[in-house]
């Protein structure tokens, strides 16, 4: 894992972070986050506060490949019920990215390595959560997309990640999927 203290921390892109232009003023320092988060694992609010800077809008920026490491080790310290978000974060990352472990090109090795790394024991964590933790149907199938996408399979995982047909059982009311006629 890069060291949080890596000088190399504010040459790694994230959303709202550009190395040529700086910070947007709302804009966490992952490194930061990343420390806080470790101090205090189960401050879910504070997670997901960070991870839409590391991951979101169908772009992995290259802060996320080096926080991987960091967020797996995090969920590998909780209970199974309390990592759904961290590994979710994981495989969207993987997910984004594309091949499984394909990186950005000017990714330095020793992270793109680091990140390569932790996949499996990411995939270890989520199969360990869906195994022995209750979820409702839609945080299951969040999940089975992080499952996929840490398989290699990103189309599969997109696919599950933007099922949103779903519908209230009419007898009792939790959501179910809504298959089409």
């Amino acid at each position: 894992m890069m060291p949080l203290d890596d000088p190399r921390w504010p040459a790694l892109d994230h959303r709202g972070w550009s190395k040529g232009q700086g910070s947007a003023p709302d804009s966490p320092f992952v490194p930061d986050e990343l420390r806080h988060l470790m101090a205090d694992p189960t401050n879910g609010g504070h997670f997901n506060d960070l991870w839409p800077y590391l991951c979101s809008e169908g772009t992995a920026w290259p802060a996320a490949y080096a926080a991987v490491p960091y967020i797996v080790t995090i969920a590998r310290g909780l209970p199974p019920a309390k990592r759904d978000e961290y590994l979710y974060v994981v495989g969207l990352v993987a997910m984004c990215s594309g091949e499984l472990g394909e990186t950005p090109a000017d990714l330095p090795d020793d992270i793109a390595d680091a990140y390569r790394q932790a996949l499996p024991e990411a995939m270890t964590l989520l199969a360990d959560t869906l195994a022995t933790a209750e979820h409702d149907l839609i945080t299951t199938r969040y999940l089975l997309a992080a499952a996929a996408a840490l398989k290699g399979h990103p189309e599969y995982a997109e696919i599950l990640n933007d099922l949103d047909v779903y519908a209230e059982c009419q007898s009792c009311g939790e959501p179910m999927l809504e298959l089409p006629e």
